[in-house]
C-alpha cells in the first residue's frame, strides 16, 4: 500500500492533545503516526508552543514545522493537507490548499460562511481534488448503526426525530473568547446533530423555525440554547433542543428518539457511545443494535470514528470512491445551521431554499 503524504495546518488540541492522558481521542498526529495510508511530512502552527510540542514528542524534526502556512505550501511536496485550524481560519486555508491542488481534509464546520463555502466548492470541482468534511457523528458506531437501521428499513417509514442536548459549558476557567462565540450551541454541537440527521436520512432539510435563549447566570454574550423545529424534504418533523448552560453534571448530555412505523430507535449517551437500542413495535423486548462494538467508550468511540474518517479519505483519493462527507455535503449543514440561526433571530419560519440564494 502507497502511503500519500499529508501536511498538517493546525496542531491544537483536536490534533495534537496537550494533554494526552485526560483527552477524549488521540489526535490526528498520532493516528496519522499509526496509519499504513498516511506519512506526515509537516506541519503548521502559529504557536511556537503548539510546534515545540509536535517536536518533542518525536513526530517532526524541527525543520518540518511552520509558523507560516504559505511557507510551508511552498517548501513541502506532498499529497494533501489536513485543516485542523480554528475554523475561521478554513476557508483561507483551504484556498491556498485547492491552488496548490492538494487534497483536503477538513475538519468540522467546512467553513464559517455560507457565501465563501460556496466560492471554495466550486473552485475544487474545477481542480478535481478531493476535499472531505470531518464530520464525525456519522462515523461513531452510533451513527454508522443508525444510518443502517433506518436506510435497511429496520423501523419502516420514519414518524419524527426528537434529540436533546444539555451541557455544562459555563467554565470561568475557559479562555475569554469562548463566551464570545455566537451560538455556541448551534456552531459547537448542532453541526454534529444537524448533520447527522441529514446522514441517516438522507434526506435535506426544507424549512426550520424556531427560538434561541440564554438563563441569567450565563457567562456567554450570545444565547446559549435553542429550540428548533426543523421539516426535510420527504416530511419528517425534527424537534432539536439543548443548551450549553445546564447546571447539570449527572444527566446524558445527548438523548435521541426516533419514531418508525416498525419501532423505535434510542440512544441516551454522553457524546454519541453505544448502546443503540431498537424497541420492536407491540414488544417488551429491547435490542441492543450495536452489540458487537468492542470499545464503547468516549475515547474509544472517538478514534474508531477518526480512523474511519482517515481510511474513508485515502480510499477517496486513491480509488476516486465518494468520501462520507465531501465539502459540497458538509456545506448543506453549514446552510442548516445558518437557516437554524436566521429563524431564532427573526422569529419566522425560514426555507432552506432561501438560503442558496
Amino acid at each position: 500500500m502507497k502511503k500519500l503524504k499529508i501536511m498538517i495546518s493546525g496542531i491544537g488540541n483536536r490534533a495534537l492533545p496537550k494533554r494526552p492522558e485526560g483527552s477524549n481521542w488521540l489526535g490526528w498526529v498520532e493516528l496519522i503516526r499509526r496509519s499504513e495510508q498516511f506519512e506526515l511530512v509537516a506541519a503548521h502552527d502559529i504557536s511556537e508552543d503548539a510546534r515545540k510540542r509536535i517536536v518533542e514528542r518525536g513526530y517532526l524534526a524541527e525543520t518540518q514545522t511552520y509558523g507560516d502556512l504559505d511557507q510551508m505550501l511552498e517548501e513541502v511536496q506532498c499529497d494533501a493537507i489536513l485543516v485542523s485550524n480554528p475554523a475561521e481560519y478554513h476557508a483561507d486555508t483551504v484556498a491556498k490548499a485547492v491552488r496548490k491542488g492538494l487534497h483536503i481534509l477538513i475538519e468540522k464546520p467546512f467553513v464559517n460562511n455560507l457565501k465563501e463555502g460556496k466560492q471554495l466548492v466550486e473552485a475544487i470541482e474545477q481542480k478535481g481534488i478531493v476535499a472531505a468534511v470531518v464530520q464525525n457523528w456519522r462515523s461513531k458506531s452510533v451513527g454508522l448503526a443508525l444510518h443502517d437501521s433506518i436506510q435497511s428499513g429496520l423501523i419502516g417509514r420514519i414518524g419524527h426525530i426528537m434529540f436533546r442536548y444539555v451541557r455544562n459549558r459555563e467554565n470561568p476557567n475557559y479562555p475569554p473568547y469562548i463566551f464570545e462565540e455566537p451560538y455556541p450551541l448551534l456552531y459547537a454541537m448542532g453541526i454534529h446533530h444537524l448533520d447527522l440527521f441529514r446522514y441517516i436520512l438522507r434526506d435535506e432539510y426544507e424549512s426550520v423555525s424556531g427560538h434561541s435563549f440564554k438563563p441569567p447566570w450565563s457567562l456567554y454574550k450570545s444565547d446559549t440554547g435553542v429550540s428548533l423545529f426543523l421539516k426535510t424534504g420527504n416530511g419528517t418533523p425534527v424537534m432539536y433542543s439543548g443548551t450549553v448552560s445546564s447546571m447539570n453534571n449527572a444527566l446524558f448530555q445527548e438523548s435521541l428518539v426516533i419514531e418508525g412505523e416498525k419501532g423505535t430507535l434510542f440512544n441516551e449517551s454522553p457524546w454519541l457511545e453505544p448502546p443503540l437500542w431498537f424497541f420492536p413495535r407491540g414488544s417488551q423486548e429491547k435490542v441492543d443494535l450495536t452489540k458487537g462494538v468492542e470499545d464503547a467508550s468516549i475515547a474509544g468511540q472517538y478514534n474508531i470514528s477518526d480512523e474511519y474518517i482517515l481510511g474513508d479519505f485515502y480510499r477517496a483519493v486513491v480509488s476516486g470512491k465518494k468520501s462520507l462527507c465531501s465539502a459540497e455535503d458538509g456545506l448543506r449543514s453549514i446552510a442548516a445551521l445558518e437557516a437554524s440561526r436566521r429563524a431564532c433571530e427573526t422569529g419566522i419560519t425560514v426555507f432552506l431554499k432561501d438560503m442558496e440564494r
